[in-house]
């Protein structure tokens, strides 16, 4: 058959598929009580009404259609959840019913998700990934002891900062440099060696993949909504995410296969071996865990840990330079706690309060994933007198929750200031207080989040304590664009250049 007519049969058959099923739906909406939901056109269903900033437009619709609404993209049903209180019904209340995992196309390409801690079921397969991970890497004892790895990358970055930026007058992009900070710490944390060297072109091969593998994952694809058409790759994600995924496959296995080789060869050597990560994954091999699988639990760590604490720094540090005078406070704290004859230790973390509340508000206002990763409904569930059908996909609209104006005073302004006081002070992001959860909550929660924890201070006290900053071209604070990007993480629409200029003497940024 001829290729147009046979694209031609392909899109009209899956036209009257939609078309029936929508039908479908319509009929069951009349005998089932969804929660509300505003008028849908046929096919498409509410796709028309997400916007560029999706986040936003549901925000404005729970305002009219209530915290728990019932959309129809394409062929999916999805709800969504826009308030503290719906949160809770979701992931705690009926936390297993809702931990169900939605998969986009993107992540099906080599069949990445069949061995993804991220995108995989609510099931025995997961639950051993996130023991594994919990305990061998993000467990108080473990990231005790990777204390000093963490310092060190920190201290790598200072330096680099100080002898390429601040000598030289140079603006720094923060996007990249925190993202590669990010990523050589996690890797160092993992199996001891750092993954991105501007000097190594097959590093430099591997990073771009993840990060061009995640700007794929976040476009709109017709596939997600509508699942015949999946075949027809419409939109070229089947290979170019291939073509990512190996070129990032190919760098991993070859950092696993020269582990493997050199563990045979010291397999006689009675010496004790300091075990990493990545040696506890190849250690876990005769217990169903096969390389395939450590793969890409290395792969999601890294993507996750790099991505999102990256994002969320960039936001603090526009923040604080759009807010100079909150800037500030937080260097006079520093002062006050590290002084000016040495630098930042994690150890100071904790008697850093008011940059603990610049943390704080940073993510309420800017969450790493404003809608989260979608979860989807394992059974049929009642709540507050409607029905959620099995196989509903919900969403988690965190960025609204963090500016319901019900719950905070002037809710898209940056006030630090209101987790020091009265009962704001006592609230975390921990997935216990869910008018604050943006790294989700129950058991589907980031499981990342106490090393996201320690890197987002660490990294922050570091900068500020360090340096002062300040705008290229004399461009006023003011002028600092900050609008956003949407998409699986919350990003800034042009990436942060700001000139450091140095806090502290010269000898301790190269005091070793």
């Amino acid at each position: 058959m001829d290729t147009h007519l046979l694209y031609c049969y392909s899109v009209l058959v899956s036209s009257v598929l939609v078309l029936l099923s929508v039908l479908l739906w319509r009929r069951n909406a009349k005998s089932l009580p969804l929660p509300p939901r505003p008028p849908a056109w046929p096919l498409i269903g509410n796709l028309f009404l997400l916007g560029k900033k999706p986040n936003e437009s549901l925000f404005a619709l729970s305002q009219q259609y209530g915290p728990l609404m019932t959309l129809f993209l394409g062929m999916k049903t999805i709800v969504v959840v826009s308030s503290a209180a719906m949160a809770k019904e979701v992931l705690k209340t009926h936390d297993n019913i809702f931990a169900g995992r939605v998969v986009i196309h993107a992540a099906k390409i080599l069949s990445h998700h069949k061995s993804s801690i991220i995108w995989a079921e609510n099931g025995s397969q997961w639950r051993k990934f996130r023991r594994i991970c919990t305990t061998e890497l993000f467990s108080p004892k473990k990231l005790q002891t990777s204390q000093h790895v963490r310092r060190d990358s920190v201290f790598q970055m200072i330096q680099l900062v100080f002898q390429e930026n601040s000598l030289k007058e140079k603006s720094v992009n923060f996007a990249d440099l925190i993202f590669h900070t990010g990523l050589n710490m996690l890797s160092n944390m993992m199996f001891s060696t750092k993954v991105f060297d501007p000097n190594n072109p097959d590093s430099v091969k591997f990073t771009n993949a993840l990060t061009s593998g995640v700007k794929l994952a976040e476009k709109p694809n017709l596939a997600d909504f509508f699942p015949w058409l999946e075949f027809l790759d419409l939109h070229g994600v089947d290979h170019k995410m291939a073509a990512h995924l190996k070129r990032a496959h190919h760098f991993l296995d070859l950092w696993i296969s020269n582990r493997l080789a050199r563990r045979s060869r010291e397999l006689n050597d009675e010496r004790e071996k300091e075990k990493d990560f990545l040696d506890v994954l190849l250690d876990l091999r005769s217990h169903d865990l096969s390389l395939t699988n450590i793969r890409a639990i290395i792969f999601d760590l890294l993507v996750a840990g790099s991505d999102t604490t990256g994002a969320t720094l960039e936001w603090a540090l526009a923040e604080l330079i759009h807010n100079p005078d909150k800037m500030k406070k937080v260097q006079v704290e520093l002062e006050e706690v590290v002084g000016h004859s040495r630098r930042v230790e994690e150890s100071d973390i904790e008697h850093l309060l008011y940059l603990h509340a610049v943390v704080k508000e940073v993510l309420r206002l800017y969450p790493a994933g404003p809608l989260l990763i979608p979860h989807r409904a394992t059974s049929s569930c009642e709540i507050e007198g409607f029905l959620i059908p099995k196989d509903t996909q919900v969403w988690v609209n965190v960025w609204a929750i963090g500016r319901d104006p019900a719950v905070w005073k002037e809710p898209c302004k940056f006030m630090p200031e209101r987790f020091l006081e009265g009962e704001k002070a006592k609230k975390d992001f921990k997935g216990q207080d869910f008018e604050f959860i943006p790294f989700g909550a129950g058991r589907r929660i980031c499981l990342g989040l106490p090393l996201a924890d320690k890197m987002l201070h660490f990294i922050l006290a570091s900068l500020l304590h360090s340096f002062d900053w300040r705008l290229p071209n004399g461009t006023s604070t003011k002028e600092l664009d900050m609008d956003y990007l949407f998409g699986v993480v919350l990003k800034k629409r042009q990436n942060l250049q700001a000139i450091p200029t140095p806090r502290l003497q010269h000898h301790i940024f190269v005091l070793q």
